[in-house]
């Protein structure tokens, strides 16, 4: 390893003052509820984007170009007959120094969601006590929407005929910087879209007088103005900033690192 991967490794386990703290992900699950569990794929894909210049991702170690995508394989982990639930999971570790955009597909053809990844405020984060919400004490903010395609049809999770029809979908992200835990969660009410008559729409209030609506953007996503925090009991969430705790000081002990 030459020292710029050193300084890389390094980086996001010292102390800083958020001037050059890499977000590193541990755990990335999507959870959706209610489904045709018995339907459902064995995986889905986790797509990056392209990315800005100057912005760097690695998976695994490997560096990927800003001006190419790269996919990660996320497992079915879980099936809840009982709920109608199921989990899909990966550990691969993706590694970014600042703004990206991700998709989860179902297949080539079926998108199921996009989302990006961003730094948030500067001065919150060095004033902050880095809690573990979706808050700009993290350092970092997660933002997600659902693709309009997903209530047409073609999707395993979205099935009216077999009484799926409003489907949720909660996405968690887990992680550190700068060597201290992060969180990032966002849940998506998914809901059958009526046609509304042509001569209503020429009364209706202007998008952005509307509080809670739903946002079309023209590549078809629909963007929610409001999201609910992933439900996670107390025990759940204290087990795992367990395990990120430990992951993390076995790392730095791994890379001769003794302080955080």
């Amino acid at each position: 390893m030459d020292s710029k991967e050193d300084d890389l490794s390094l980086s996001i386990y010292k102390p800083s003052n958020f001037t050059g703290g890499c977000l590193e992900i541990r755990f990335f699950n999507v959870r959706i509820a209610p489904c045709a569990v018995d339907s459902v794929p064995e995986s889905l894909t986790l797509r990056h984007l392209r990315r800005e210049i100057g912005v760097s991702l690695e998976i695994n170690g490997n560096r990927v170009p800003s001006s190419e995508t790269a996919s990660i394989s996320l497992r079915r982990d879980r099936v809840d007959r009982d709920s109608s639930e199921v989990t899909y999971v990966s550990t691969d570790r993706v590694r970014v120094s600042g703004a990206v955009e991700f998709e989860v597909r179902e297949n080539e053809t079926e998108l199921i969601l996009c989302g990006s990844l961003e730094r948030v405020d500067e001065a919150a984060w060095i004033n902050g006590n880095n809690a573990l919400e979706n808050d700009p004490k993290t350092g970092w903010g997660m933002d997600c929407c659902t693709a309009a395609s997903m209530v047409s049809g073609g999707s395993a999770f979205f099935q009216p005929r077999l009484g799926v029809s409003s489907p949720t979908i909660e996405v968690y992200v887990a992680g550190c910087c700068s060597g201290k835990p992060v969180i990032l969660t966002k849940t998506i009410q998914i809901s059958p879209r009526k046609k509304v008559p042509r001569h209503v729409m020429l009364d209706a209030i202007p998008e952005d007088e509307e509080i809670g609506k739903e946002q079309r953007s023209p590549n078809g996503l629909v963007r929610q103005r409001k999201f609910q925090g992933l439900v996670m009991s107390p025990l759940e969430k204290e087990l795992c900033l367990c395990l990120l705790t430990q992951q993390i000081h076995w790392d730095c002990t791994e890379i001769g690192v003794t302080e955080l």
